[in-house]
């Protein structure tokens, strides 16, 4: 599916516009009471002097170019995030729409890429995005996350069949099974919030069996990579000893995005190249997961 240049840049521009709101979920959603729906109804204002903000500095990037990073009234400093959420959601709408009408999904075919695949796509890079951002600033993964994504994931399977991810019903419960299982295993021992738990139930629904180890072993992995430069600057530089947390959604939520398109490719590579030939099926699975959690181990080691 050739997409073209036009439709690329509408989609970029409807980003950075829904980026701007999303900027409000992201600072609303962790801080209210789940009844009083502010985020809805108060208009954008400044965190500080509560300026309401005037429509032409809302103009998705450019208004916060144009203040300087600042605010109008009080001169507060607006943080870099808001441009950052803005310019990222445009990049990701439009990068996903190149990669799913490209290469399409794990499991699908290019060629039987449709309009739900689109929009599934897209609004799953939205949400994991809201929940990437609200779980680095808040350690949180709020409702409004966990829930559309586990909503989506059911959605999809229905509106998309046969053309899933996962290769059916009993492959996605499989892969529940698995995904939430396995979280909710160390937040049973406090290395994990609630919140990944819930959030991988639709991981889990959406991957199926076995790409939801892919997609867990992706997040592991680059959590980990990051756990040893924050755990060598803790420890060396700030001399700190105990514990250096980190929130472990973002990589969740990375190693799922990297998934949706290449996760097939992913672990074709990874039997081929790591099991020896001859392997019969029913090892497969235990290797793989003997892989991610001597992984996962080593990661909670180094931050610990």
């Amino acid at each position: 599916m050739v997409i073209p240049i036009p439709i690329y840049v509408v989609v970029f521009v409807f980003g950075l516009v829904f980026g701007s709101f999303f900027n409000v979920c992201i600072h609303r959603w962790p801080q209210e009471e789940k009844t009083d729906h502010e985020w809805i109804k108060t208009p954008s204002n400044c965190p500080k002097c509560r300026a309401p903000i005037r429509w032409y500095d809302n103009i998705p990037l450019i208004g916060w170019l144009r203040l300087g990073g600042k605010c109008r009234d009080c001169k507060a400093p607006i943080h870099w995030r808001y441009p950052a959420v803005e310019l990222g959601n445009a990049l990701l709408w439009t990068g996903s729409l190149y990669l799913v009408t490209t290469y399409g999904l794990s499991n699908v075919a290019p060629e039987n890429i449709g309009i739900a695949h689109i929009i599934f796509v897209i609004f799953l890079a939205s949400i994991w995005l809201i929940g990437m951002v609200t779980d680095f600033e808040h350690t949180l993964i709020p409702d409004e996350v966990w829930l559309p994504n586990l909503i989506a994931a059911v959605v999809f399977m229905f509106a998309a069949a046969p053309y899933t991810i996962s290769q059916g019903w009993l492959s996605s419960l499989y892969g529940l099974l698995m995904f939430a299982g396995f979280i909710a295993m160390f937040w049973f021992f406090g290395g994990m919030g609630f919140g990944d738990v819930l959030v991988a139930l639709g991981f889990g629904i959406i991957f199926g069996w076995p790409l939801s180890n892919v997609a867990l072993f992706l997040g592991i992995l680059s959590g980990g990579i990051v756990a040893i430069p924050l755990l060598i600057y803790v420890r060396l530089v700030q001399k700190k000893k105990g514990r250096a947390e980190m929130p472990f959604g973002p990589w969740l939520f990375l190693g799922c995005y990297v998934s949706l398109f290449f996760g097939t490719a992913i672990k074709d590579w990874y039997l081929s190249t790591f099991l020896p030939s001859g392997t019969g099926a029913g090892a497969v699975p235990a290797a793989i997961l003997h892989q991610l959690l001597d992984l996962y181990l080593a990661a909670v080691g180094l931050i610990s």
